[in-house]
Order: structure tokens, then C-alpha cells, then sequence
């Protein structure tokens, strides 16, 4: 079992340190065995660091994911839902990786 806070701070580079944002994220996973896995995630975007969003402007999704890891290819593929009016009502994904160690 894995559990993850990762507290984003990002910026789209415009007006310094002004524009900083906090877009965390979270994830609970089961890991099955050495090569599948299943985990939940939320993705957020709550607006600049020095006046969030209202709660209907911010960025919330959850997402439902699983992951296969191999020493050739790995693979993350999953389908997230907004939670709020300012996130996208439905969003897939699609990662692929090698480990190069």
C-alpha cells in the first residue's frame, strides 16, 4: 500500500512569485503484487498562493488508476472526473516509461 501528498507549488512563469499556485495531489494505492497496482488519485488547483479561488472556480478531480510495471515498458493509464465546475468533466490518461537504471 502506498499513500501520497505531493504539495505542488507551480507557476506559469508571469509576474514573479505573484502568480504562485497550489495544485496538490494524492494518491492511495494497492499494490497487488510486483507488476499491477490500483490507486485512487485527487489532482487539485487551488489558485494563486495569495488568494485561493472560490471553491467553485478551483481545479478538483479524482481518478481512478491502474499501473503495470515492467523492466521493458511501464505503464499508468486512467480516468479522471471533475469535481467542480472549473475541472474538466471527464479526462483519460495515458503514461508510458522506461527505467533506464
Amino acid at each position: 500500500m502506498d499513500i501520497i501528498f505531493n504539495p505542488i507549488v507551480d507557476t506559469n512563469y508571469t509576474g514573479s512569485f505573484g502568480n504562485l499556485e497550489f495544485v496538490p495531489a494524492a494518491r492511495v494505492a494497492c499494490n497487488l503484487n510486483g507488476t499491477w497496482a490500483v490507486a485512487a488519485e485527487e489532482h487539485s488547483d487551488f489558485g494563486p498562493l495569495r488568494a485561493f479561488l472560490p471553491g467553485n472556480q478551483q481545479f478538483q478531480e479524482v481518478w481512478a488508476v491502474m499501473d503495470r510495471n515492467s523492466k521493458v515498458l511501464s505503464i499508468e493509464t486512467g480516468v479522471g472526473v471533475g469535481v467542480t465546475s472549473g475541472a474538466d468533466k471527464l479526462t483519460f490518461k495515458l503514461m508510458l516509461w522506461r527505467d533506464l537504471n
